[in-house]
């Protein structure tokens, strides 16, 4: 008779329950997510999943092995079935995932087409499984090796402690260390070199541009805030800027410069002085006497959407002006992990000071006020709004594009959707004031075509795709399935992507890095579909024709973030 319990085994056996576990694991680590990933990604989240499912499996084992000898439960098998046993489940379990990355490859397939990008290449697919075979490995090697570190400490102790004893202390001082070294060295050094490489990009002069002639510009002649303070993506804001020859080419009219003001933060200066230089700002170029007043809140970095930027700019012939400020030179996904509180803060900061100075304006003479943000800037800029009440009251139009779907307000509006409207493209009070839009057509009619009413102002529009993984990437994920993964998936997202838990929200991590990668209209990138939207805002027809004004853009447009 052969005992189903195994006695100890040599470094450098495998257990069958951590492999199966593994093996489910891995196959779901290539189930379809919102965008197709590239071969290094797909490596990196197989390798991961499959050595946590390892681990899981090991874990579920120990747990079982030990309420058997708690319960006093023996489980035999004679030689015979205990051979076949160990022959037939890996062959069935290898033709089973075998099966199932063969469909998940073609899967994966499906979802690059909707997006419009090439799929993986069989030498991509190739080099995917090598890299998830050599982390796993490594992930596996670097456990065992705290295991035989518990085990040597466990010995040494032993000799001075009883065993049960000395193994709890040995197990305590490995996990503290493994913790120590996880946190301090690792994490924290790697967010500190981060960190250093992004303050140098920050750093003085850092676009390599020449600093702006007109004065209508940060940076500018006179402007109360030197050029080199601005940081590097201030600096590409403000230069950036169209010139009336090149709006008026493309509007057909006589035009205005566009005036752009911006602050940086080099010195660690509170918000509040910061935004207090872009009123000041603000009140020296005249920005209050233009007809557009426009308040962006920038994402960690500082950066500001340049398409939605000129969007606004051609749509106002001109007679507009922008205000952002920076807040962080950290890519808004270090921002996030880091320091949660400062975009809304900044969001906040800066519209109420610029609100506070349009208003002391006499009545009649002041511009429209409009605020847009994208992605962390959607999260911050909508902080300055206790709700949507609250945001058309002070505000008289926005452009919010790909906001995360953790921003509080997006969630409130979200959650009092008319019923019968999905998550991705909720109706909202019959879209009075506010419309969520998966692309630029989207305006007039909801996500299945039904016309809306008549679209009163203040127009708010929330842009975001059904494939932006920063609009439904989400902690929740991990535990909860969301409605839109409940409802009919949208036009660019694969039908098969379905909720998994945990591995669901592992995956939107891991498509988060590459949502830039797809072309417009797709994924995180915002570009033609917020001309119409802009407009809209603007008093316009959502359905004008913008041709024009969108062929001027794209020669002017800066899309380098």
């Amino acid at each position: 008779m052969s005992s189903l319990l195994p006695s100890r085994r040599p470094w450098w056996h495998l257990s069958r329950t951590g492999l199966f576990f593994a093996a489910g694991y891995f196959v779901i680590s290539m189930s379809p997510s919102l965008l197709p990933r590239t071969w290094y990604y797909q490596g990196m989240v197989s390798g991961l999943c499959a050595a946590a499912g390892y681990a899981l499996g090991l874990l579920v084992f120990w747990a079982a092995h030990h309420l058997a000898r708690f319960v006093g439960l023996k489980v035999f098998l004679s030689e015979q079935a205990a051979r076949w046993l160990r022959v037939a489940v890996p062959v069935v379990v290898a033709l089973a995932v075998l099966a199932v990355t063969v469909s998940n490859v073609r899967s994966q397939a499906r979802t690059a087409a909707v997006v419009h990008l090439e799929p993986l290449s069989p030498v991509g697919w190739a080099g995917a499984l090598a890299l998830a075979t050599v982390i796993a490995v490594a992930l596996l090697g670097v456990a065992r090796g705290l295991r035989a570190l518990r085990r040597g400490l466990a010995d040494v102790v032993g000799h001075v402690l009883p065993k049960t004893v000395a193994t709890a202390v040995a197990v305590v001082v490995v996990i503290t260390g493994a913790a120590w070294v996880s946190d301090s060295v690792i994490f924290r050094r790697a967010m500190q070199a981060f960190a250093a490489s992004a303050a140098r990009v920050n750093a003085d002069n850092p676009s390599g541009r020449a600093a702006p002639t007109s004065p209508l510009l940060s940076g500018g002649p006179g402007s109360v805030v030197p050029y080199a303070s601005l940081g590097y993506e201030g600096q590409m804001f403000v230069t950036s800027a169209p010139t009336s020859a090149e709006i008026g080419a493309a509007t057909g009219r006589r035009a205005s410069d566009p005036i752009r003001v911006y602050a940086g933060r080099p010195d660690e200066r509170s918000l509040g002085e910061v935004s207090a230089s872009v009123v000041a700002e603000l009140e020296r170029t005249g920005a209050f006497q233009r007809r557009v007043l426009a308040v962006f809140t920038t994402t960690g970095t500082g950066w500001v959407d340049d398409y939605q930027a000129q969007a606004l700019e051609y749509l106002s012939n001109g007679d507009s002006a922008i205000a952002a400020m920076q807040y962080s030179y950290l890519p808004s996904a270090a921002q996030f992990l880091t320091d949660r509180e400062t975009p809304s803060e900044a969001g906040k900061a800066l519209f109420d000071a610029v609100y506070v100075a349009w208003s002391r304006q006499p009545a009649g003479e002041r511009p429209l006020l409009v605020v847009g943000g994208e992605s962390l800037g959607s999260y911050g800029g909508q902080a300055a709004f206790t709700d949507a009440d609250d945001m058309m009251a002070r505000a008289q139009g926005g452009v919010w594009a790909g906001t995360p779907s953790f921003t509080p307000l997006w969630t409130s509006l979200t959650s009092r959707r008319n019923p019968g409207s999905p998550e991705i493209a909720p109706v909202v009070d019959d879209g009075r004031h506010i419309r969520f839009a998966t692309s630029g057509t989207q305006l007039t009619t909801d996500y299945y075509g039904r016309p809306y009413g008549v679209w009163d102002f203040p127009r708010f529009v929330y842009a975001q795709h059904p494939s932006d993984p920063v609009v439904w990437w989400n902690p929740d994920l991990l535990g909860a399935q969301p409605d839109w993964l409940r409802e009919p998936r949208g036009h660019d997202v694969n039908p098969d992507v379905t909720w998994i838990p945990f591995a669901t929200f592992w995956q939107l991590t891991s498509d988060m890095p590459v949502a830039h990668d797809t072309p417009d209209g797709f994924g995180h990138r915002y570009g033609v579909e917020l001309v119409p939207a802009w407009g809209a805002v603007l008093g316009g027809s959502p359905t004008a024709d913008y041709s024009k004004i969108i062929a001027g853009l794209e020669k002017s447009v800066n899309r380098v973030q």
